[in-house]
C-alpha cells in the first residue's frame, strides 16, 4: 500500500479525498518533525520508530582502497508485538 491508497482507503471510511490527504500528510509531517528533533516515536500497537547514530566505518573496496564511511543518523522501525495478529 502506498500513500495514495492510504488516502483512498481513508476517504472511504472517514472523510472526502481532500480531508483524508491533509490529514495524512500532516500525521507524516508531525512524524518527520519528531524524528528531526531525535524523538522517539510510539504509534500504539503499530510499532515505535526512533533515530538511531551509526558508527563511522572503514571499508576495503574490490580495488584495494581503503574508504571512510561517516557516522550519520538512520531511522529505525521497530514493529508492535501484535501488529500481525
Amino acid at each position: 500500500m502506498n500513500k495514495e491508497e492510504l488516502i483512498k482507503e481513508l476517504s472511504n471510511y472517514l472523510f472526502d479525498k481532500q480531508q483524508a490527504k491533509i490529514a495524512v500528510d500532516r500525521t507524516l509531517e508531525i512524524i518527520k518533525e519528531n524524528l528531526q528533533k531525535g524523538e522517539k516515536v510510539v504509534l500504539s500497537n503499530f510499532g515505535s520508530f526512533k533515530v538511531k547514530q551509526s558508527a563511522p566505518l572503514v571499508i576495503k573496496s574490490p580495488k584495494g582502497q581503503i574508504i571512510e564511511v561517516p557516522s550519520k543518523r538512520r531511522i529505525r522501525f521497530k514493529p508492535s508485538e501484535n501488529i500481525l495478529k
